[in-house]
């Protein structure tokens, strides 16, 4: 505390932190959202459709900062962010997915993650499909490593776009 209040604590996004910092910071995310994340089956099933509507939505609002495979090498490299976003293409994410879904809905403080629930356009009805777009979403991110053939060319494709 007393470092933190002597100025001697790096918080320049440019300086790489300390490894104790990333450390806490992980730990921290890690600990929070297997605590606060209820148990919800994700309602989304992996169809071609399915995840070829995640895919769209995590080139539309995410890919600028968790990168497509194209920039994937080169954001993790030299990172724009702190603290880096973890790209996907590089690192699928091992969350359940109603930890993604959880983290997705309220942000990460400290992080530049905003709040996606509510961040979506009411539909005709009126109604807010957040929830439905954010499992949408998560059914993709965590099918990367077993995408069907048309879904990962489309991923690799639109990178380069």
């Amino acid at each position: 505390l007393m470092t933190a209040w002597l100025g001697l604590l790096p918080v320049s996004a440019d300086t790489r932190p300390p490894r104790w910092e990333v450390a806490v910071a992980r730990m921290a995310l890690d600990a929070s959202t297997a605590r606060n994340a209820p148990h919800l089956a994700n309602p989304i099933a992996p169809t071609q459709e399915n995840l070829m509507a995640g895919l769209k939505l995590f080139k539309d609002d995410c890919a600028g900062c968790h990168g497509p495979p194209a920039t994937a090498l080169a954001n993790e490299a030299k990172p724009d962010l702190y603290p880096n976003p973890p790209q996907f293409a590089l690192h699928h994410p091992s969350k359940p997915d109603y930890q993604l879904f959880w983290i997705a809905e309220h942000g990460v403080r400290y992080s530049g993650m905003f709040v996606m629930k509510g961040a979506f356009r009411k539909d005709a009805s009126g109604r807010d499909p957040s929830d439905e777009k954010l499992w949408t979403l998560v059914t993709f991110l965590t099918h990367l490593d077993a995408l069907p053939p048309a879904i990962d060319a489309e991923w690799r494709k639109s990178a380069t776009q």
